[in-house]
């Protein structure tokens, strides 16, 4: 039995889109000082400025996507373990916005779901310094 249990659990990890709906981390420079998470077939880089969270998308070769259909939402960890959602809607050629209005303490971590026209794309773990 034990056996079988692992080849079961090798080939769950194989499975066909397994690897798509998990975001991971990139080690190239993020161009808008940000973090980049792989979701799905893109690139999210999450930037913080103040109250303005904006998610830039690119595709596999780095060329900006049109966002002008898609959307995300991120659950935030706020002051007193709090979790807050913010919906993030298209501005710009690649850019997704959302407004953060509430207080964060120390990093800006957050789970950032995000979607295209055609569905649910994937999510991406977020833990960085807000400017």
């Amino acid at each position: 039995m034990t056996i079988l249990r692992m080849l079961l659990a090798l080939a769950l990890g194989f499975a066909p889109g397994a690897a798509l709906a998990q975001a991971h981390p990139h080690a190239h420079a993020a161009p808008n000082g940000g973090q980049i998470q792989q979701i799905g077939a893109y690139e999210a880089e999450l930037v913080v400025k103040g109250s303005d969270m904006m998610l830039y998308i690119v595709d596999d070769q780095e060329k900006k996507v049109d966002v002008s259909k898609f959307s995300a939402t991120a659950v935030v960890l706020a002051k007193g373990n709090q979790q807050k959602t913010v919906e993030m809607i298209p501005s710009g050629e690649n850019r997704l916005v959302g407004k953060v209005d509430f207080p964060v303490e120390g990093k800006f971590r957050a789970t950032v779901t995000f979607r295209t026209a055609a569905g649910e794309a994937g999510k991406g773990r977020y833990n960085l310094d807000a400017r």
